[in-house]
């Protein structure tokens, strides 16, 4: 049976790259064969293939098109092409990769920038129907790392930093491995500066020298107009503080729309139903119906007969990456009454008199 790269990496089928690109980053540290009993050297090999797919746009096309019968796998290890690979997608492996293929310094490092860089937060939350239709603000609540007041994030009581002893300031220490093949040298991440090749003069109590302390804090969110189930808002800036001073990650909010009673969404288009009197339906007319926009009068066509759809243009979603609306379409239901006055009784008896003569 052919693999579904969605499926091993966990991913719906019209995930956005990003989505993507998190689910593998999050499996590939997961299965790593450096984590010792926790790797899993298939897994690991099995989440690069998929992600040598589905992360590059052209072979996803023609993966999405044409299966595993496409030519995407390319050659290298069990029809997996490395040359693609990008340890700077991997977080802190980079250095283990430098070991598996030749060279210890043929895998380039994560910049300080990187390393210091806040961690990325992901949360979901409800939203009306009519909110996923028009957009708002919304307001969420969360603990998350934040600044530290009492160093002012650089981890250090008197905000001054040393060079860190073990690596010589370097953020990087070497170790010779020997193998059946002979000695390789391998470049580490240094343990304790985490690469960044310095250290608190001082370091702070309150956050031991991280620069930031974890707080329950309001963030709030703007929802786009026209989003649908499932799709995720990036707030830039509003992740988890960064280490010493660093740049905050982002916060990615999955939105779960709450369906409505009355309409039904299809993409940019909304469907409901029109309840129609039996006399408007035979004889044309107007009604009063809401919609999202407020009350229209809607314009029914002579003999309209139920089940038949009506279009109201520019009445449905808006488009959230395009401008302009989809359309509401409107399903008639007949109206008949369950009571009747003499008169209208008399009136109808009559007219079904004159159905007979026909």
């Amino acid at each position: 049976m052919s693999k579904d790269y969605y499926q091993i990496l966990g991913v719906a089928k019209g995930a956005t790259p990003d989505e993507i690109k998190r689910a593998y980053r999050k499996l590939a540290l997961k299965y790593h064969p450096d984590k010792g009993e926790n790797g899993n050297a298939d897994k690991f090999k099995e989440v690069n293939e998929a992600y040598q797919v589905l992360g590059n746009a052209d072979k996803r096309q023609q993966y999405d098109q044409f299966g595993h019968s496409f030519e995407g796998a390319g050659p290298g290890f069990g029809g997996f092409d490395f040359s693609g690979f990008n340890t700077s997608d991997f977080g802190g492996f980079e250095d283990v990769f430098s070991t598996f293929f030749g060279g210890r310094t043929s895998t380039p490092r994560r910049s300080r920038e990187d390393i210091k860089r806040g961690e990325d937060l992901e949360i979901a939350i409800e939203i009306s129907f009519e909110t996923a239709v028009f957009g708002g603000t919304q307001t969420i609540h969360l603990a998350k790392d934040t600044l530290c007041e009492s160093c002012g994030g650089t981890g250090s009581i008197n905000k001054q930093m040393k060079r860190c002893a073990k690596c010589n300031g370097s953020g990087h220490v070497e170790q010779v491995r020997q193998t059946m093949l002979g000695a390789i040298r391998q470049s580490k991440t240094c343990s304790e500066c985490k690469g960044l090749g310095e250290m608190p003069e001082q370091t702070c109590r309150h956050c031991t020298g991280t620069g930031r302390t974890k707080q329950p804090v309001a963030v709030k969110v703007e929802i786009p107009d026209g989003i649908d189930d499932g799709q995720t808002v990036r707030v830039p800036g509003a992740g988890g503080a960064g280490f010493r001073g660093g740049k905050p990650g982002d916060l990615y909010v999955t939105v779960r729309v709450i369906p409505s009673r009355e309409y039904r969404r299809d993409e940019f288009n909304l469907y409901k139903v029109v309840t129609v009197p039996f006399t408007v339906a035979a004889l044309g007319g107007e009604v009063k119906t809401q919609t999202l926009d407020g009350t229209i009068n809607l314009k029914i066509p002579p003999a309209s007969q139920p089940g038949d759809v009506l279009r109201v243009k520019g009445h449905g979603v808006p488009k959230i990456s395009a401008t302009g609306r989809g359309d509401l379409y409107l399903t008639i239901e007949i109206q008949v009454p369950k009571r009747l006055t003499l008169k209208q009784r008399k009136l109808l008896q009559e007219l079904n008199k004159e159905w007979g003569k026909e």
